[in-house]
């Protein structure tokens, strides 16, 4: 009798199908790979192609960092468009369509809420007004800038980026000056985003009343130190206060400069390093430029034609964020008998209305319609935050933004850095800055530091726009703006040191308001007392305060920890890791993750049961509120709580925080301690967002590594705290790191996060990681002498026909 073959032959086709199929997946996969490598521009050679005057050289280090060579700043700038688009053109692409707000013609329907918002808002509006509002050299600047972005997409072979191919897109349109600004602008929102914490305030005054809502926000110490008051102490004596806290749901930087008296050289350095969200690819790009009367180098934002934080030789300059109350929210009440018309003091006036449409790839288009009032836009019904602020049906709310006016000038101000010599070169640059506010610090060859915190901040009718005003009553109008000479400037002050990291700027007998919002004095006061510490500073010692991990924040509240009494054994074994800890925020230790879930926690206790829905948005570090209840300065959020066993109190509360952190640690991360270590559970996680999603390619175009530090340490890494599922992951921090020592010919050293490229398959695309993780700045020289060369590509001027 004949055996069966059929089941047999069945199982032998499934398996030729399968193994063909793999096959196919291979050689799909290796195809894809080897398309990707041949989209990575040139950047050896010569290439013809109309724009520039004369012959441009891009020399490329070992790094992939840019050297633009020209014989005209234009041309100069020419080389740095045609190079930020040979490296990051579809990161540029993506940013000019979230600043007009056509994120959704590419993406689809998934990004229609940023659309709605910036055409609401009518920032590219407002970016192209300022383009007329500049001078005509920085016109011309940002035109050859335009000119070199859009000599490489006319002039290139194959996909211009893969993305493009990946989303089967057409090819960007050509870029002008205003997108530049607009992305300035874009930042600047990013920047500025205290209306958010407005509309807060608004929503918890509704919810738990005047009183309680404010004890919430507790006032900034009167006796807390200040930015430019720690500057003009003596060096080595700054008080140290561990009360220096506000809360401040941003994030921060960190600058610095010091004069020759504590520095090995007699000249003076500057430090800096602006805290980003961390990003595939980066969100910073390096750039030296090299022409007559130009010599400059430092970071530039790619689609803006200016170096943000660096060096001329002469003067250095580095940023970080005031964070200054320059958005107010106003209630505007239709007209009782005709709502296209709102109120006002003088009577009504009409709503001023447009209509948009928003284009939706694989979707129908969506058209809306914009109002906006003598305040600004109308945001109700275009994000939540503002939605049900008004006091009767019908009314809505509005925003008012310093830099949605027209005539903004901080291009101009920016590019002018390029070419100062000196003080008077960098007040006459700093006069043309309209926002966001930034410190600036300052130094010179000439052994000069200073700071200046210039931008356009509101003079109010009354009150200092904590919460949204009635429009009608003109009760919170600006009336004006802070005169530029008396915002907060400081030059050479004695102690020969100026450092800022977001902290409290000003005192009390400051005339003007900026905002209620600083940051806890905690990085700054560290960093003060790191740079008082010796008098022969150098590269190396600021990198070593750049890297410093310990947490100000952690040794003020470790007492206060270990006063706790938990009531469970695993809540008893994790205050015992406390036990001898220094506050150090080491990436090899479980103890840091011990005390941020401990702390996490507590917080989560004393106001979770009080906020109801509002808690997720509210819930955030808020180390001044913390501080006030604990110290029973705020009212009874600890103790407003009781049932017939307990009655809850800030030391129960106290306990039982390390009770709830290790039941949370052990679902979260295991029951394993090792497996809480610090630099694992607050490891930097970066992928590609379209790459990453294919497998076999993903694991190619990510980076992962452990990083210590903490929100209040030097070395910073933000976490999102309300989150559950991402807590802890570092999404936030120094993405560029730089240091000039001014008179030292490679003395201009920057490193950014994750390198130079936005092309995964770009030997710079992630090549700076490492030496970013270990704070090793890359020498960028001045001049032609002196660049690692590895690289040339030679742009020549078309031929007329």
């Amino acid at each position: 009798m004949k055996k069966s073959t059929k089941g047999r032959s069945t199982l032998g086709t499934l398996f030729r199908l399968t193994c063909g199929l793999l096959v196919l997946i291979v050689l799909a996969l290796g195809a894809l790979f080897v398309w990707l490598r041949l989209s990575v521009p040139m950047i050896d050679g010569t290439i013809s192609l109309s724009g520039p005057n004369a012959q441009v050289e891009i020399l490329r280090d070992g790094w992939g960092i840019p050297h633009v060579l020209a014989e005209s700043a234009d041309d100069a700038y020419f080389g740095l468009g045609y190079a930020h688009a040979q490296d990051r053109l579809f990161q540029m692409e993506q940013q000019r369509r979230l600043a007009q707000g056509r994120l959704s013609e590419l993406l689809g329907s998934s990004t229609l809420s940023f659309d709605r918002f910036l055409r609401t808002l009518g920032l590219y509006r407002a970016a192209e007004q300022s383009v007329a509002a500049l001078d005509p050299e920085t016109r011309a600047a940002l035109q050859a800038y335009a000119d070199g972005v859009n000599a490489y997409i006319a002039s290139h072979e194959g996909a211009l980026a893969p993305e493009f191919a990946l989303l089967l897109a057409d090819d960007p349109e050509p870029w002008r000056p205003a997108d530049s600004v607009a992305w300035l602008k874009v930042m600047a929102l990013h920047l500025s985003g205290n209306w958010r914490e407005e509309a807060l305030r608004a929503r918890l005054v509704a919810a738990l009343g005047e009183e309680r809502a404010g004890s919430f926000f507790p006032p900034h110490p009167a006796d807390a130190p200040t930015i430019l008051d720690a500057a003009r102490l003596p060096a080595g004596a700054w008080p140290q206060s561990l009360l220096d806290l506000l809360p401040q749901s941003g994030n921060g930087s960190n600058n610095w400069v010091i004069d020759g008296r504590h520095t090995a050289s007699g000249l003076p350095m500057m430090a800096n390093d602006p805290h980003l969200g961390f990003s595939m690819p980066a969100v910073w790009y390096l750039a030296h430029l090299e022409a007559p009367g130009l010599s400059v180098a430092g970071a530039t934002l790619p689609g803006i034609p200016m170096i943000v934080v660096g060096t001329n030789g002469r003067v250095a300059w580095g940023i970080t964020n005031t964070g200054p109350d320059t958005q107010d929210l106003f209630v505007e009440r239709p007209a009782p008998e005709d709502a296209t018309r709102y109120l006002t003091p003088e009577g009504s006036a009409p709503f001023e209305r447009r209509e948009e449409t928003i284009g939706v790839r694989f979707g129908e288009d969506v058209t809306f319609t914009i109002e906006e009032t003598r305040h600004g836009p109308v945001i109700s019904g275009i994000r939540e935050e503002a939605d049900d602020l008004g006091e009767q049906d019908g009314d809505v709310v509005a925003l008012a933004w310093t830099l949605l006016n027209g005539n903004d000038r901080t291009m101009q101000a920016g590019m002018a850095l390029h070419t100062a010599e000196n003080w008077p070169d960098f007040m006459a640059a700093a006069r043309l800055y309209d926002g966001p506010q930034q410190n600036i610090v300052f130094a010179d060859r000439r052994g000069n530091i200073g700071l200046i915190a210039p931008a356009l901040i509101p003079v109010r009718a009354g009150g200092e726009g904590l919460v949204p005003s009635r429009g009608w009553t003109g009760e919170g109008d600006w009336t004006g703006f802070v005169p530029f000479e008396e915002l907060p400037r400081l030059r050479n002050p004695s102690s020969g040191m100026i450092a800022t990291a977001n902290e409290r700027l000003v005192g009390d007998d400051y005339p003007w308001f900026l905002t209620n919002d600083w940051q806890p004095g905690y990085r700054g006061d560290r960093i003060r007392d790191l740079l008082a510490t010796r008098d022969d500073h150098d590269i190396a010692s600021f990198q070593a305060i750049q890297n410093d991990t310990l947490s100000l924040f952690a040794v003020e509240m470790l007492p206060v920890a270990l006063s706790g009494t938990p009531e469970t054994d695993a809540g008893r074994a994790l205050k015992a890791r406390l036990a001898g800890w220094d506050g150090t925020m080491a990436a090899d230790e479980i103890t840091p993750t011990v005390f941020e879930a401990w702390y996490r926690e507590l917080t989560r206790s004393i106001y979770a049961d009080d906020m109801g829905d509002l808690f997720r948005d509210a819930w955030w570090f808020r180390t001044t509120f913390v501080q006030a209840v604990l110290a029973g300065e705020a009212g009874p959020w600890c103790d407003d709580v009781t049932t017939e066993e307990t009655v809850e109190t800030c030391d129960l509360l106290i306990g039982q925080a390390f009770d709830h952190a290790a039941a949370f640690l052990e679902v979260r991360y295991g029951p394993d301690p090792a497996d809480w270590r610090w630099g694992k559970v607050h490891a930097i996680h970066l992928n590609h967002r379209l790459f990453g999603l294919i497998p076999g390619i993903a694991g190619l175009t990510g980076v992962d590594m452990e990083f210590g530090g903490g929100r209040f340490t030097v070395a910073a890494g933000g976490y999102v705290f309300n989150d559950d599922n991402r807590v802890f992951e570092a999404v936030h921090g120094p993405a560029l790191r730089a240091i000039v020592a001014l008179g030292d010919p490679q003395g201009a050293r920057f490193v950014i996060l994750p390198g130079q490229s936005g092309n995964p398959f770009s030997p710079y695309w992630d090549n700076m990681a490492a030496r970013w993780l270990a704070d090793d700045p890359i020498p960028i020289p001045l001049g032609r002498e002196g660049i690692d060369v590895q690289h040339r590509l030679l742009l020549e001027p078309a031929p007329i026909p």
